[in-house]
Parts: C-alpha cells; sequence; structure tokens
C-alpha cells in the first residue's frame, strides 16, 4: 500500500480505509458523469460499457488507487471488473447480506475490490462493514441477515475508498436517506484469475493509444514478468 503501515493493516486486519483517494474537481468530475453514464446505461453499468467513458478510462490508473493493489500484486495486477452500484433514496434493500467475493484458502489477498464512494457513507445512508480478520478460513457467517459482534461499519466520506480484500466478510448497507448511495467498484487481482480479453470485448475507447501498461491492467498486453514463462537466457522469472 502507500505506507508500510497501511500495507500491514490491510494484511493482517482484510480492508483498508483509505481517506482522499479523489478530491476536489476530480470528485464532481466522477459525480456528473456517474450519472449521465447512469442514465445511459443503466440497469446494469459494468466494465464493457464504463471502458467507453474517458474519465472512468482514466480511473484505472489513478495513482492512489492502482498504485495500492500494485504494492500487493505487483507486475501482475489486472482489473478483474468494473461496475457502478447506486441506491436510491428510502431503499427497501435488505441491511445486510455477509457474503465473500470468493473462499480461497490462506490470509494472502489475490483479489482486492476497490469500493470508490461518491458519496457520504453515513449511518443513514447505509455503509459498507466488514468483519476484520475474516479474510483467513472458509466459513460465513451463520445468520448472513444480521449484525455481527464484529463487525466494522466503513463511514467514509466523499472521495474516499475501501480496499477490501476479496475473502473478507464483507455487506452493503440499506439507505435509509434522502439522497444518493453511489459507488464505483475496481476490483484487481492478479492476472491469471481470467482468461486475457480480446479489443473485441475491451471497448476501442479503451484501448486506443493506450500505454503498455494500461493495456496490462486490462489483461490485453501481457506482464512484464509473467510467472509461468520460461527464458533460456533469464531462466524462472
Amino acid at each position: 500500500m502507500y505506507t508500510a503501515e497501511e500495507k500491514t493493516f490491510f494484511l493482517e486486519h482484510g480492508y483498508l480505509h483509505a481517506k482522499g483517494v479523489v478530491e476536489g474537481e476530480h470528485l464532481e468530475l466522477l459525480r456528473r458523469e456517474f450519472d449521465r453514464i447512469w442514465a445511459l446505461e443503466n440497469p446494469r453499468v459494468n466494465q464493457h460499457k464504463l471502458l467507453k467513458y474517458p474519465v472512468y478510462i482514466d480511473l484505472i490508473e489513478h495513482p492512489p488507487i492502482v498504485d495500492r493493489h500494485r504494492a500487493i500484486f505487483g507486475a501482475q495486477t489486472q482489473l478483474l471488473q468494473y461496475d457502478f452500484l447506486r441506491q436510491g433514496p428510502k431503499s427497501e434493500s435488505a441491511e445486510r447480506g455477509w457474503h465473500r467475493d470468493f473462499v480461497f484458502p490462506g490470509d494472502r489477498p489475490i483479489s482486492i475490490n476497490t469500493i470508490l464512494y461518491l458519496d457520504d457513507m453515513t449511518e443513514e445512508v447505509g455503509p459498507t462493514r466488514v468483519v476484520p480478520g475474516s479474510h483467513r478460513g472458509e466459513a460465513l457467517p451463520v445468520a448472513r441477515d444480521q449484525p455481527h459482534r464484529d463487525e466494522i461499519a466503513v463511514c467514509a466520506a466523499a472521495g474516499d475508498a475501501a480496499f477490501i480484500n476479496g475473502a473478507i466478510w464483507h455487506t452493503g448497507g440499506r439507505n435509509k436517506g434522502e439522497g444518493l448511495r453511489r459507488g464505483v467498484y475496481l476490483y484487481f487481482g492478479y492476472w491469471w484469475l481470467k482468461r486475457y480479453e480480446s479489443e473485441q470485448v475491451i471497448p476501442w475507447q479503451a484501448t486506443e493509444n493506450a500505454s503498455a501498461a494500461r493495456l496490462e491492467l486490462l489483461g490485453i498486453k501481457m506482464p512484464d514478468r509473467d510467472i509461468h514463462m520460461y527464458r533460456p537466457d533469464a531462466g524462472f522469472v
């Protein structure tokens, strides 16, 4: 992560609340574009739609986001999924829905979901909740729709982000307020977690004049240190 203390905290607890990941005009631009894209692309806004829009293409390389992933995954970092989540006011969604994004033995992350908040995550709005340390093992809470005694609410400000080990117990909340609950989900992990995607799948806007680093994040170009590649002149790399 950005500091040794951040990385140690994340690896131990399975999550990290990072403040001020986007600020000022950048935050306002993301909000405006969120609303515009949602109106155009709703009901499901995923990477095959988001990666047509310049401000959200650029966001995948925003240093406060991607550099924290590279601190864990190094040159193997790949964008695995990319979504909007929008919950309107006075929602009837469940208060809890504990889950893991996957089950994987061990405590080393193989994927991390970054939730970038575009609205303040107060108790009324329904913050993301996590159970620190629950990324270890393979169990799930017995009562998946009930509060957990060890849960932590990530009461974040707009522009903050939560970095969540994909194996941790976590849940969204119910928006009981009068405003919107908007989040951008950038899911990164090791490049080998899914097949490479071709230019025919990724929107052309995301690949036009793209740097090698961006193509690697999108899974189109192989990382320079493929762990399965053997080069006679360099041994295993």
